[in-house]
């Protein structure tokens, strides 16, 4: 809602009203209600974070972007089993009941 009372360009009717009806509940104007809403994400340290973060995963996009990978092997190199099974180690599962 700007000055003059019209809607706000972004919100539909349906959402302004949702805000009416929030603000009304609150005993404020929806003008008041949007400030202080928008106030209190501002201060919130979840919403700080995700700023940090976008940061953060740009800068690493960005030397990610500039190292090479080709030294690390290519996606087709399956990393070999720590611990192979054989199939007398499933029979005894099976046995004991402990499937995976």
């Amino acid at each position: 809602m700007d000055e003059n009372g019209a809607l706000v360009a972004g919100f539909d009717p349906e959402q302004y009203a949702r805000v009416v009806r929030a603000a009304q509940l609150v005993g404020k104007t929806p003008q008041v209600f949007v400030r202080d809403a928008a106030l209190a994400a501002a201060d919130d340290p979840f919403i700080k974070a995700l700023g940090d973060a976008g940061t953060r995963v740009r800068n690493l996009a960005e030397v990610f972007g500039t190292q090479d990978t080709r030294a690390a092997g290519d996606d087709s190199t399956a990393w070999p089993d720590p611990a192979p099974m054989s199939s007398r180690d499933l029979h005894e599962i099976e046995q004991h009941g402990h499937a995976a």
